[in-house]
């Protein structure tokens, strides 16, 4: 058996640095934490190269001496707890002793720090954990921490990372957090040497118009709620906010952002009425609760919570929701599934999931129809017969029929066609998505898809996560018949659009495809792949849609030459046979 040692100090702190720092947005919210427990009321964030070069905060609070910052770099060390009993009752956002040193055992790092009633302060280096450098410092007042070079010395960690537009998504996001969690607070984010926003102090709702635009706030409605010691607060989005995505929905425990399925399963019950099928609302909740209800301390990055009494907070925050909608939502739609059910149905990629058999009767072998070649949107048409030579290889062909079974669509949604073990089903949706996902990812390579010029172009506003993740695709894009052109700070002009694009809103599909695309980067799609899949899921023909005779059949005849036809991108399968002998059990027929 191996010597049993103790761990170098610096490896203990790389390790710890492991649980608390899994990348540049962790480093920026540990800094934000200790800027606000130092009474911060102007905070300033500067990012470059989506912060792994450099992640900066300077704040205006109670500033440290040169002891302090010397004990701020070693481990457990920190001045918000005393006793174990401190531990139930925590009312400050940092308190474990671990982000400085952490963060400083992983980066370059600079301090610059200076009490309010001292005249100088100190300025200290550290490299990968060790001090190579101090200096007096004469400075504002507070304290500026300037992360550099992010694991410079943990290449395995740097691996980990995702894409650059990925990385700074997450940074915003953790800034949206703060700035709403904190609207009294006058915040500054900078990207790339560009203000990104300027925030002037004042309450939510001011906050809000600032971060999503005027007049945002018309959209939504207010929150305020007392029950059994839980206090909840803040607004909720009305029904034309609902996204195909999520990202805005926003939890604060005592002004600590979190996460909780069991809270965000509660909101999207009582929002039911208000939402469709995989959609998710907007909302920004506090709630306020005695500390000694509630546990901070079980995850490192302390980003989760437990409840002593769950259920009681499970019921406020759904009653408080509940008594905000206005009573006519009810008739909107009867009781359906909630978020968490949402969320399961995009379980698996798509080309995980093995198939059957597909019928001969709905391989593409038919002799078309006359019309059979009519354009579909984003011209689904007759198959391909060169797709073969493109990477596609179509399911092989039985002798051609000269008879095409009666196809059906019900509901506008399902396509029902008669076959031989009994009768196909196709979702409309789904295999429009599947035929439309193969398409995109070889138009990456040849742009196979032909745009239509916009009469009017029409005007795209980002905020700085979208334009992030717009600026990583913007060039495959492109090669899907976008053209789009800069028009200012985080502003485009769209010129061309795919031709033959059903969809009413270009604009709406833009941000609904960015979304999309950020959803199946989590599920660990490659790049081009995610985009593939998140534009196939917004320009694919949907429920509702009326589809002719022609068009069933053009859309039957590409879905088979598709590799994989049995499953959209999402994992959700296209095609199901209902055999005769199901039929016959169901009628209870014996022959």
């Amino acid at each position: 058996m191996p010597e049993i040692r103790i761990l170098p100090e610096n490896l203990v702190n790389q390790i710890a640095a492991g649980e608390v720092i899994e990348r540049a947005a962790s480093v920026l919210k540990e800094l934000i934490d200790n800027s606000i427990d130092a009474g911060a009321t102007e905070i300033e964030i500067v990012i470059h190269g989506h912060g792994k070069k450099l992640v900066q905060v300077a704040d205006n609070g109670c500033g440290m001496t040169r002891n302090e910052l010397e004990l701020a770099l070693e481990r457990h060390a920190t001045s918000k707890l005393r006793t174990s009993a401190d531990l139930f009752e925590i009312k400050s956002l940092g308190f474990r002793g671990e982000a400085l040193p952490s963060i400083a055992s992983v980066s370059s790092l600079e301090i610059c720090s200076r009490p309010h009633d001292s005249a100088s302060g100190t300025l200290m280096r550290i490299e990968g954990g060790r001090k190579v450098h101090e200096e007096p410092f004469a400075g504002p007042s507070g304290t500026s921490i300037s992360v550099h070079s992010l694991f410079f010395n943990t290449p395995a960690r740097e691996k980990f990372l995702k894409s650059p537009a990925t990385e700074l998504a997450h940074i915003v996001r953790v800034f949206k957090q703060y700035a709403l969690a904190y609207p009294e607070i006058v915040w500054t984010f900078s990207h790339e040497d560009s203000l990104r926003y300027k925030l002037p102090a004042g309450g939510l709702n001011i906050r809000l118009d600032d971060l999503y635009g005027a007049g945002f706030t018309d959209k939504l409605l207010d929150i305020e709620f007392h029950q059994g010691g839980v206090n909840v607060s803040g607004v909720i989005g009305k029904k034309e906010l609902n996204k195909k995505s999520r990202g805005d929905q926003y939890l604060f425990i005592n002004r600590r952002p979190i996460q909780s399925s069991a809270l965000h399963g509660a909101i999207a019950t009582a929002m039911r009425e208000l939402l469709e099928d995989r959609e998710w609302p907007f909302y920004v909740l506090q709630f306020d609760i005695d500390p000694k209800l509630i546990d901070v301390n079980v995850h490192p990055t302390k980003q989760e919570v437990r409840f002593s009494e769950a259920r009681l907070v499970s019921a406020a925050a759904y009653k408080a929701v509940r008594d905000a909608i206005p009573a006519q939502a009810a008739s909107l739609r009867p009781p359906q599934i909630g978020l968490e059910a949402i969320e399961s149905e995009k379980s698996h990629p798509a080309d995980r999931l093995g198939g059957s058999v597909v019928p001969p009767e709905f391989r593409s072998t038919f002799s078309p129809s006359k019309g059979a070649t009519e354009s579909l949107p984003l011209s689904l048409s007759k198959p391909d017969a060169a797709a073969s030579t493109r990477g596609v290889t179509p399911i092989q062909q039985p002798p051609i029929q000269s008879i095409r079974p009666a196809i059906y669509q019900i509901h506008n949604k399902y396509l029902i066609s008669p076959i031989t073990s009994g009768l196909a089903i196709i979702d409309q949706h789904a295999a429009h998505e599947r035929i439309l996902y193969e398409r995109a990812l070889r138009s990456f390579d040849e742009r196979s898809f032909s745009s239509q010029q916009l009469l009017f172009p029409l005007l795209l506003e980002l905020d700085a996560e979208e334009d992030a993740i717009l600026q990583e695709i913007r060039d495959d894009l492109a090669s899907l018949g976008f053209k789009i052109r800069d028009f200012g700070p985080r502003s485009y002009s769209i010129e061309a659009v795919p031709a033959g694009l059903r969809r009413a809103s270009e604009v709406s599909m833009i941000r609904e495809t960015i979304a999309e695309y950020e959803d199946f980067r989590r599920a660990n799609f490659a790049p081009r792949d995610a985009l593939a899949a998140g534009f196939a899921c917004k320009a694919a023909i949907r429920t509702g849609d009326s589809l002719s005779e022609a068009e069933m059949n053009a859309l039957v005849d590409e879905l088979f030459t598709t590799r994989h036809p049995l499953s959209c991108p999402h994992g959700r399968p296209t095609y199901i046979e209902l055999k005769l002998t199901e039929l016959d059990y169901r009628f209870k027929r014996t022959g």
